[in-house]
């Protein structure tokens, strides 16, 4: 690994995914600081494209955005609550691999 300012930015979005997806399972479904998560994410695809997905960016973002509504309950926020943790690690997946290449 070398170190620069890309690698660097990379492995602090790492550390902030995985700071999230640990914040899931100890706070409230509805939450709004990962919304702000999602933001530096999609702040860092605009300024280097082309690196992650850009399907599993906006899932991850609409699954987040829709976690905020009070209605969700049984199996449908449980559905949107596993899509967003999917996304969480494949996010994480991507950028520990952009890191270490």
């Amino acid at each position: 690994m070398r170190y620069t300012a890309t690698n660097i930015t990379t492995f602090v979005m790492f550390m902030f995914t995985l700071w999230v997806i640990i914040g899931r399972f100890r706070s409230k479904p509805d939450a709004s600081w990962p919304l702000f998560y999602y933001l530096g994410v999609v702040a860092y695809h605009q300024y280097l494209p082309s690196r992650l997905n850009e399907y599993l960016i906006y899932t991850g973002t609409i699954a987040a955005l829709m976690m905020r509504f009070e209605f969700l309950g049984g199996f449908f926020g449980w559905t949107v609550r596993f899509i967003e943790f999917i996304c969480l690690v494949l996010l994480a997946y991507q950028f520990i691999s952009l890191t270490f290449r």
